[in-house]
């Protein structure tokens, strides 16, 4: 029997996001994104203060898609359990989730590392994903697979991607709580991946280069010159400053079920960063 066969129409990503980390920054920027390619609800799930929020909102529901904010730390299980059950409620499923809350830790060698700054790195960058992960495939295996596939490809019940960093592959004096955290997602990342995909659930990792987000300003500024020379670098191993965008169409891309059979990968989005052996 043969299957009719058509140009593609209609949004690229009908269904329901949910973006941790999606008030600001490169989480809202994903957020935008799945706006622009046609979702029908966004939630942002963040611990930032109402002007932030309304401020990633309104940047959402510009584009003419619906949006609703939820104020929870991805560290606190029961905030998780009660932010993904606040957007079943409004939306009924979460179809693509984004998982991008994050922060920058401390800047100090191991020999210095006081245990509360490693601690609450983790906290945030390793166990807030877990958390996020946990608590999105517990949803995503109740639903049914969204609408929409093409006929003879496979189901999705839901798409996970989470926040991993070029320093999931590499590190530099100083970071070592940050890159420690990054490897963990990927840990995360994987096994999460194996588990889900009997229930038609894939989970992937992206892995941004260099963008100064306002998490990064204050970093750049404490260091002064210094600071902004080592930024500068980093953009030139780059090939260029990169844009947030960016960054949201490529987890976009990565969560649509035309991407059926990317499970467990990780996606630098860093302009060839991590290949540039010559650092130029």
């Amino acid at each position: 029997m043969s299957i009719s066969m058509s140009k593609r129409s209609g949004p690229l990503a009908p269904g329901v996001a949910l973006i941790t980390g999606g008030a600001r920054g490169l989480g809202n920027a994903i957020a935008v994104s799945f706006a622009k390619e046609g979702t029908r609800g966004v939630v942002l799930v963040d611990i930032q203060d109402e002007a932030t929020f309304a401020e990633g909102k309104k940047n959402v529901e510009d584009i003419g898609c619906e949006c609703i904010t939820i104020h929870a730390d991805v560290t606190k299980e029961e905030d998780m359990e009660r932010a993904i059950a606040q957007a079943v409620e409004r939306f009924g499923r979460i179809d693509y989730a984004a998982n991008f809350a994050g922060i920058g830790g401390p800047s100090a060698p191991i020999t210095e590392m006081l245990l509360s700054d490693w601690q609450k790195t983790q906290d945030v960058n390793s166990t807030g994903v877990l958390l996020a992960t946990k608590h999105e495939m517990r949803q995503m295996m109740k639903q049914e697979s969204i609408d929409g596939i093409e006929p003879g490809r496979i189901p999705q019940r839901g798409s996970i991607v989470n926040c991993a960093s070029v320093n999931s592959l590499m590190s530099m004096p100083g970071v070592s709580a940050y890159t420690a955290a990054k490897h963990a997602v990927m840990g995360i990342t994987k096994a999460a991946a194996l588990e889900g995909r009997v229930h038609h659930i894939r989970v992937n990792a992206v892995s941004p280069g260099f963008l100064l987000t306002k998490l990064l300003i204050p970093l750049i500024n404490m260091a002064s010159n210094q600071g902004t020379e080592l930024w500068n670098q980093f953009e030139k191993r780059q090939g260029r400053k990169a844009q947030f965008d960016e960054i949201g169409d490529a987890v976009v891309l990565l969560s649509l079920p035309r991407m059926s059979l990317v499970n467990g990968a990780n996606l630098f989005v860093d302009g060839g960063f991590t290949v540039n052996e010559g650092n130029e």
